[in-house]
């Protein structure tokens, strides 16, 4: 830190209350004698030494001080026009001015000023902190979210694999170094598909899954991508009769799908 942004912190430095990095930057400064804050901490520190004469001395009345005097020597039986003379009272003379504010109170509003600097210094940190840990609760219920997901997917697909009405299909990669895609295709419950080390895509493109009837065009299932591990965890609805179907496909799209394939079928299974 430079010494233009160290320089607000020196009465909190003097008072003690600086911690972390900003009070070892401001002693990393203070070990090399800088000319700028050297002076401006022992400045800081004469305005906090002041604190303690920052009151005004008071007279205390005759008569206290004379019941302290009689306490002290019982026997003394001086009156109270004695005790006047012995301590006697002083006025002001009128040709005395009184200050109108004096040294104190200037020492005074200057620790004033200070502790309420510090204290809104600490506010606004404060502040700070709040709203970073209400930013990461935020970030900590979206991921918490999309776990909960993830495990609700993942039941779904175990459901259709394990399904004895399941029909397992392998999609084969036209690509040999691509994995192989796994599918179970239930009449009701959905098609399952699985795979593992997909290679990772652009946002702009996605995998597009396509029902391919024995008659006609093909039909849109789904589209997504694969997650950062390359895996595949997903169930979509089955929206043909099996007996319609002859082929499972997927192919690479634009982002959002295409109504119809608009690239060569990158993984294909046949349905029996």
């Amino acid at each position: 830190m430079s010494c233009e942004q160290l320089a607000p912190l020196y009465e909190e430095y003097a008072l003690g209350v600086m911690e972390g990095e900003e009070r070892a930057e401001l002693e990393a400064h203070l070990a090399r004698a800088c000319a700028q804050c050297t002076p401006g901490v022992a400045q800081a520190r004469w305005v906090v030494a002041q604190l303690a004469h920052a009151a005004p001395d008071a007279q205390p009345p005759t008569a206290l001080r004379g019941k302290i005097m009689g306490a002290v020597n019982p026997s003394a039986n001086a009156s109270a026009n004695d005790m006047r003379r012995v301590v006697p009272h002083e006025t002001p003379k009128a040709s005395e001015p009184r200050a109108m504010f004096p040294a104190w109170a200037w020492v005074a509003a200057a620790a004033l000023a200070l502790i309420t600097g510090y204290t809104i210094r600490q506010m606004n940190n404060q502040n700070d902190q709040l709203a970073q840990l209400r930013k990461e609760m935020k970030i900590a219920t979206i991921q918490n979210q999309m776990l909960q997901n993830q495990l609700d997917m993942n039941r779904m697909v175990a459901m259709v694999m394990m399904s004895p009405d399941s029909l397992p299909l392998k999609l084969m990669p036209k690509d040999k170094n691509m994995p192989m895609v796994h599918a179970y295709l239930h009449p009701h419950m959905g098609v399952a598909i699985t795979a593992d080390q997909m290679p990772s895509m652009p946002s702009v493109r996605t995998l597009q899954l396509w029902f391919v009837p024995k008659t006609g065009k093909p039909m849109s299932v789904a589209i997504f991508h694969p997650d950062a591990a390359g895996q595949i965890a997903l169930v979509a609805p089955v929206n043909m009769p099996r007996n319609e179907i002859a082929a499972l496909a997927l192919t690479d799209e634009p982002a959002g799908g295409s109504p119809q394939p608009t690239t060569p079928i990158a993984w294909m299974a046949e349905v029996n």
